[in-house]
């Protein structure tokens, strides 16, 4: 069940303002070691997506669960319990490399990349000293003409790659964590190479 939401447009700006600001998200990848530093295009981008698309598409609070995928009509849902926010855009046909270059530079199908559909952007909205911080997840979910049977996980942060818990094979964990934003996976297809 979903409703729409009418204050939380001017709670995820805020959000979005403070991770692009000095002291947010972003100049704090600055800081790190290069590894995570090469990420921050990526981020950025997933940011100004998020803030772009806002303000045009419906906003509505939900509850993601894993047996139950959300509709991927073009929306921003929003699990206030869970802290998750997913952005699902819409892409016309050779669009995606345009207003996603970054995000999807990971994607090795340029026939893929020119086609609609929808692309899922996840969230994680975390609280740290008392403060909330909004933070894209490390993969987004491209779904071939909006099909939820054609979802293709897309590693958008390269750096999780050197963490030893994803044992090397980060299409698992990525559809593992799709569940948590109750994303459709059946039949995924993994059609992402990581450069070495």
């Amino acid at each position: 069940m979903t409703i729409q939401l009418s204050n939380s447009h001017e709670k995820i700006h805020a959000l979005i303002k403070t991770a692009i600001s000095d002291n947010g998200f972003i100049a704090i990848m600055g800081e790190k070691m290069p590894s995570i530093r090469q990420d921050i295009p990526a981020a950025f981008e997933a940011y100004s997506l998020l803030s772009f698309f806002l303000d045009k598409l419906p906003m509505r609070s939900c509850v993601f669960e894993a047996s139950h995928p959300v509709d991927l009509a073009p929306a921003i849902l929003h699990d206030a319990t869970a802290g998750l926010l997913v952005a699902l855009l819409p892409v016309g046909a050779g669009g995606l490399t345009f207003f996603a270059h970054w995000i999807t530079d990971n994607l090795r199908s340029d026939q893929v990349k020119r086609m609609p559909g929808v692309l899922a952007l996840p969230f994680s909205i975390e609280r740290h000293d008392e403060l909330e911080h909004l933070l894209p997840e490390w993969f987004a979910a491209f779904y071939v003409h909006g099909d939820p049977g054609h979802c293709i996980p897309i590693l958008t942060l390269r750096s999780v790659l050197t963490d030893e818990r994803f044992g090397g094979d980060w299409v698992d964990t990525a559809l593992a964590r799709m569940a948590s934003f109750a994303l459709p996976k059946e039949q995924a297809v993994n059609a992402a190479i990581v450069p070495q």
